[in-house]
């Protein structure tokens, strides 16, 4: 474990990254969907954000009208990665709070009716 810290601080910097949950976020992330959300703060940290411009990593981002899942709760607005607004912390072009990306980090319990 020691390894890895060393590792993640020698790529930030000696920097640790902790996920702030949004102001109005109740659900808390368990520990893997708080490791994941960490992970994809460094990746985007170390190699810029996520896109849709087919350089880097794709985001497979949809606005709120195509995202079929936001009524189950799988939208921005529930992410950790949510900044607010249409910010997110880790993908680079405005996002809906409506919409969706591939990398959702939702606290568990917070998706109702999944596979239904």
């Amino acid at each position: 474990m020691e390894e890895k810290n060393s590792l993640l601080g020698s790529i930030l910097g000696g920097m640790r990254i902790i996920v702030v949950p949004a102001q109005d976020e109740k659900p808390t992330l368990n520990p893997a969907e708080r490791d994941l959300a960490n992970a994809l703060l460094e990746i985007s940290q170390k190699h810029g954000t996520f896109d849709e411009s087919g350089c880097g990593i794709w985001a497979g981002y949809e606005p709120g009208a195509t995202n079929e899942v936001q009524n189950i709760g799988v939208k921005c607005a529930n992410c950790a990665l949510y900044a607010g607004g249409d910010k997110c912390k880790i993908i680079s072009l405005p996002v809906e709070p409506t919409g969706k990306c591939r990398f959702a980090v939702i606290p568990d319990g917070v998706v109702k009716g999944y596979g239904k």
